[in-house]
């Protein structure tokens, strides 16, 4: 029976390369600087059960010790060290800090918004530097990125972003007092200051795109697609455009207006390069202040329209 034996144990073994082969993709997943939430969450449930079924196969006879395991075993030795590298702990953190920051943004609690975006940014920034690049002379974290990934998980402990083991008892009475706030750095701290006053400012509508008006509460206009006009710059523009044989009034508020259930989008562009971005906002208040606070590129510039199509 040799010769079964021996197919039985190729068999096993493509088995295990099969394992191997397939959560090789999947673990790097917890290598990638910009993985989202449910990557992580996909990948760090996959792994343990793709290393079990790797380990009841490595226990048949003859698949341990056949020439082609190593390479297969390899895969599984990497998807294990990545499983369990800080890297991983830093991405679930970065992954609970921007929904946390979704939900203050919601609540309109700025200093929140400001942390949790900061701590995402670093956590990222952290998982990058974690990967090796010879090629640019990287090899990994160095004793000061260490330093910083023990400095950011009790950052992140601090504003409840990890998940501690001694989860309080669900059947406990809430608690009444208010959570303290850790120490904010400065500069966050200004940060989420200028982010409240920004929100002040955007609360009376869309600015004017005339360049030297800072007018808040300008109208949607006729003639000119995607300007926002205030009363006094209508005329101005006006005469403008009638000094080139345009009509004196070509530029009228929209009769439509803004009605109540309208969607605005505001356009984010690169102003120096590629890419652009599009946010949904329901009130003309939240789309400027998205205008003024989101700044996906190093040059960004914006427009805000509306949509034919209501809100629902």
């Amino acid at each position: 029976m040799p010769h079964t034996t021996a197919a039985e144990t190729d068999r096993q073994v493509r088995r295990l390369y099969h394992v191997a082969y397939r959560i090789r993709p999947i673990a790097d997943l917890l290598t990638n600087p910009r993985a989202t939430g449910d990557g992580v969450a996909y990948a760090t449930a996959r792994i343990p059960r793709a290393l079990s079924a790797a380990r009841r196969l490595l226990t048949l006879p003859g698949v341990a010790d056949h020439e082609e395991t190593p390479y297969a075993r390899s895969f599984l030795t990497a998807a294990e060290r990545h499983l369990n590298a800080p890297s991983t702990t830093l991405l679930r953190i970065a992954a609970a800090a921007r929904t946390a920051a979704a939900h203050a943004d919601t609540a309109d609690d700025d200093l929140r918004v400001v942390v949790f975006r900061d701590i995402e940014e670093r956590c990222r920034y952290l998982v990058n530097t974690a990967l090796p690049e010879p090629a640019l002379g990287r090899r990994g974290w160095s004793t000061r990125d260490r330093a910083a990934n023990d400095t950011l998980q009790q950052w992140a402990a601090q504003w409840g972003l990890t998940n501690p083991a001694d989860t309080p008892n669900p059947a406990a009475p809430p608690r009444t007092e208010p959570v303290p706030v850790p120490t904010v750095p400065a500069a966050l701290s200004q940060e989420a200051t200028d982010r409240a006053a920004t929100r002040a400012r955007c609360a009376a509508g869309i600015r004017c795109t005339e360049t030297d008006c800072l007018t808040y509460g300008a109208v949607k206009v006729t003639f000119l697609p995607g300007a926002w006009l205030c009363t006094n710059c209508i005329p101005v523009v006006n005469k403008r455009l009638a000094a080139n044989g345009f009509a004196p009034d070509a530029v009228q508020p929209d009769p439509a207006g803004t009605p109540d259930n309208a969607r605005y989008f505001v356009h984010l562009y690169n102003g120096i390069g590629k890419g652009s971005r599009s946010v949904e906002c329901s009130s003309p208040q939240r789309a400027q202040f998205i205008a003024e606070t989101e700044r996906p590129f190093n040059n960004t510039g914006y427009t805000i329209w509306i949509s034919a199509a209501p809100r629902n």
